[in-house]
């Protein structure tokens, strides 16, 4: 549900649908509806902008552990790695 989640707001993004640092009403709507009907569940435009939210916390948390000495991204298994100390 994330990567349709990321491609919809991709799409909508790409349409204009996204401000100065907001999305607009109807990008949530509209990824609440493609969401419903692709997951045969019930979403409302407020489950993807919660779950938005919440992606940007993850992406601070993700970026302050970045930021320390010793820790990397690693592309190809999408996580983060921490190098061995050599004590």
């Amino acid at each position: 549900m994330e990567c349709v989640l990321a491609d919809v707001l991709r799409d909508q993004r790409n349409l204009g649908n996204k401000g100065d640092g907001n999305w607009k009403a109807v990008a949530y709507s509209t990824a609440a509806q493609i969401l419903s009907k692709r997951f045969g569940v019930h979403l409302m435009a407020d489950n993807v902008k919660n779950r938005f939210k919440l992606w940007r916390t993850w992406y601070g948390i993700v970026s302050d552990i970045l930021s320390q000495s010793g820790f990397d991204w690693d592309s190809t298994k999408y996580m983060i790695t921490v190098e061995n100390e050599i004590a």
